[in-house]
């Protein structure tokens, strides 16, 4: 299973999937992670039972570590 859910509802889904690609980082995009309020304001993925999110890609990826 992957280590990262992405909700395609997520802020810029498209450009942090294709982040997420180049990184070589796998995950798994789901419909909902019934976390509509973060998801729509700002760039979110689900990492075990946490929650990471940040106002850009490059600041969850730091956030992530990678």
């Amino acid at each position: 299973m992957p280590k990262y859910l992405v909700c395609k509802n997520t802020m810029k889904y498209n450009k942090l999937a294709k982040s997420l690609e180049e990184k070589n980082i796998k995950f798994e995009t789901k419909n909902c992670l019934n976390k509509c309020s973060k998801c729509h304001s700002k760039i979110m993925v689900k990492k075990d039972d946490e929650y990471i999110s940040a106002k850009s890609i490059d600041k969850l990826l730091e956030k992530l570590d990678i």
